[in-house]
C-alpha cells in the first residue's frame, strides 16, 4: 500500500467514526437541524408569511406550512428575480438549478453554500465508510482517477445569477472546496461539454481517460452507462476492464442503480461495487453507507417529514416511522425549501437505525432522470394526433429499460382516422417531449445522446383497451371503478397487449 492510499484509509476510518457520531441520535440531530433552519429565515417573506418567528416547535412548524410542491414557492422565486433577495431564503446563494417541471416549465431550486456543503458530505460519506469497509482493498479507489460525467455547467444567467443542471454547477470554479483539493484525481471533461457534435465529445472524452487510471465512476446511472458503451465503442475494446483494469467502484444517483446492474456488468465484464446517492437539484438526502443496497437520510443537515401512502394527514419524524411502510418525502432546509414535497414515495428498510429504499416517482414517469409528465405525455400525444389528422381511442405508455431506456406507446386509433404514416406521427411525437422536455432531449439527441433509445409506437387492434376492461372485470374489479393505466413500468401490459397489435412502428 502506497503512502497516499495508507494516508486516505487513516483519514477514512477518522471521517467515519466522527460522522458515526453526528448519526448517533437521529430525532436530536434533526431538532437542531430545523431550529437552525427556521430561526436563520425568520426574517424572509416566506419566514414572515408563516410566523417562523413565533415557531417553538415541530407542531407548530407543521400547524403553519402545509406541504407544498414547486407552485407554491414559485411566486417568491418570482419575486427574488425580481429584486426581493429575502424572499425565501437567507443562506448565501450561489445558482439555480434547472430542473424539469410538472408543467412543461422548468423549476428553478435555489443552490446555496448549504447546498454544496451537503453534497460534500454525502461524498465523502459515501467514500470513507466503502473504504473503510476493507483497507487493504478498497484503499486502492485512492490511487487512480474517479471518471465524473457533468452537465454543461452554465445554460442562461438570470439577474446576473448563473442557472444550469445540477451535475454541472457542481464544476464551476469555486463551487465546491473540496475540488480543488482531489481536483488531481478527478477527471470531468468540462472543456468538452460544449461541443454540439455528440459522437466527436465522447470520441474526445475516450482518448483523453483511454490513458488514465480510472478507479471510480461517478454520476448519473443512465449518463454514465450510456458513456461506458461510446468508450467501447471508440476505444475498440469488448469489455471496459480491458482498458480500466482498476476500477473498482461506481457511485450512482438520480436513478436507482438496480435497473442498470446487469448491463453494467456486461459492458465491464465483472461486477463492480456500486454504492447509491439519493441526491437532486433539492439537495443531497441520503446516501449508501454499506454492501445493503439502502439509503441512510442525512438527518443532521435536512430535516426530514414523512406522510404515510394513503393518511395524508400525518407528517411524521424518523422516530415515527415504520418498517417495510412507504411514505412520501417532505424536507426543509436552508435553500428556500419548507414542508417541500420532493415527489418520491419511498420505503423504509430499518427502523434504527433509520434507512429505506426508492419506491417510485408520484406522478411521473422516469427512466433516465428526464421525470416525464402525464401532461407532458397528454400534451405529445395530442400535437400528433392535431398534426397527423387522426383520432385516439385510448392508450398508455410503458417505459422500459430492456434492452437500453425508451418509451413503448400503446395507441388504439379509432377505425376510420388512423395515421396514414405511423412512422411520421411516432416522429411527431418524439420531437415534441424533446421541446416540453429539455432533460428529455439531452437523453435523446443532445449532450448525452443514447442515453434513452427511440420511443416505440404499438398500434394496437380495435377494441384492444375493451379487452383489458373485461379481463380486469373477471379478476373481481368493479366496472365503474376500471380506469386505464396510462403511464407505467407494468411489463405485464406489454404481454396482455402483445397479441392485441396491428403495427410497430420504430424510428
Amino acid at each position: 500500500m502506497r503512502f497516499p492510499e495508507l494516508l486516505g484509509g487513516v483519514g477514512a476510518r477518522v471521517f467515519k467514526a466522527y460522522t458515526n457520531k453526528l448519526l448517533k441520535d437521529p430525532l436530536k440531530a434533526q431538532q437542531q437541524v430545523f431550529h437552525d433552519i427556521i430561526k436563520r429565515h425568520q426574517t424572509t417573506s416566506f419566514g414572515k408569511k408563516h410566523k417562523f418567528s413565533e415557531i417553538r416547535s415541530i407542531r407548530d412548524f407543521q400547524n403553519r406550512c402545509p406541504p407544498n410542491s414547486y407552485e407554491y414557492i414559485k411566486p417568491y422565486i418570482d419575486s427574488f428575480f425580481s429584486g426581493n433577495r429575502n424572499a425565501l431564503f437567507n443562506s448565501h446563494l450561489l445558482y439555480f438549478a434547472q430542473t424539469s417541471g410538472t408543467t412543461g416549465s422548468p423549476k428553478l431550486i435555489p443552490i446555496t453554500a448549504n447546498t454544496l456543503t451537503n453534497y460534500t458530505l454525502g461524498n465523502l460519506r459515501t467514500v470513507c465508510y466503502y473504504i473503510s469497509e476493507d483497507l487493504t482493498r478498497n484503499t486502492s479507489v485512492i490511487g487512480g482517477k474517479w471518471l465524473y460525467l457533468p452537465a454543461p455547467p452554465i445554460l442562461r444567467y438570470k439577474s446576473g445569477i448563473p442557472i444550469g443542471y445540477i451535475t454541472g454547477l457542481l464544476m464551476l470554479p469555486g463551487a465546491q472546496p473540496w475540488r480543488y483539493l482531489l481536483n488531481f484525481k478527478l477527471y470531468a471533461p468540462v472543456h468538452l461539454m460544449h461541443l454540439k457534435n455528440v459522437e466527436e465529445k465522447f470520441r474526445l472524452i475516450t482518448k483523453e481517460c483511454a490513458s488514465k487510471n480510472i478507479t471510480v465512476l461517478v454520476g448519473v446511472t443512465p449518463v454514465i452507462v450510456n458513456l461506458l458503451e461510446y468508450i467501447l465503442k471508440f476505444s475498440k475494446r469488448k469489455k471496459i476492464k480491458q482498458l480500466f483494469p482498476n476500477l473498482q467502484l461506481a457511485i450512482f444517483s438520480g436513478v436507482p442503480p438496480k435497473y442498470y446492474e446487469s448491463r453494467l456488468t456486461h459492458l465491464i465484464g465483472r461486477t463492480l461495487a456500486i454504492r447509491e446517492m439519493y441526491a437532486a437539484s433539492e439537495g443531497m438526502l441520503a446516501v449508501q453507507l454499506s454492501k445493503h443496497p439502502q439509503l441512510t437520510p442525512m438527518y443532521d443537515t435536512v430535516f426530514f417529514e414523512f406522510i404515510p401512502i394513503g393518511d395524508s394527514s400525518e407528517r411524521l419524524l424518523l422516530n415515527q416511522i415504520k418498517k417495510g411502510e412507504e411514505y412520501r418525502v417532505l424536507i426543509t432546509g436552508h435553500n428556500g425549501l419548507y414542508a417541500y414535497d420532493i415527489g418520491d414515495v419511498i420505503k423504509f428498510v430499518s427502523e434504527d437505525p433509520p434507512a429505506f429504499i426508492f419506491s417510485f416517482r408520484k406522478n411521473v414517469i422516469d427512466l433516465a432522470d428526464e421525470k416525464l409528465t402525464p401532461s407532458q405525455i397528454f400534451s405529445a400525444i395530442k400535437l400528433a394526433k392535431d398534426q397527423n389528422q387522426c383520432s385516439i381511442v385510448d392508450f398508455c405508455v410503458v417505459g422500459t429499460y430492456n434492452p437500453k431506456p425508451h418509451y413503448i406507446f400503446l395507441i388504439e386509433f379509432s377505425a376510420k382516422t388512423s395515421p396514414t404514416d405511423p412512422e411520421r406521427f411516432l416522429l411527431d411525437l418524439d420531437r415534441t417531449l424533446e421541446k416540453i422536455n429539455d432533460i428529455y432531449y439531452q437523453n435523446r439527441n443532445g449532450a448525452n445522446k443514447g442515453t434513452l433509445a427511440p420511443p416505440e409506437l404499438w398500434s394496437l387492434k380495435q377494441d384492444a383497451f375493451f379487452s383489458l376492461e373485461n379481463q380486469k372485470i373477471l379478476e373481481g374489479r368493479p366496472a365503474g371503478q376500471i380506469k386505464t393505466t396510462q403511464i407505467t413500468k407494468d411489463l405485464k401490459l406489454l404481454e396482455f397487449f402483445e397479441d392485441k397489435v396491428s403495427e410497430k412502428t420504430f424510428l
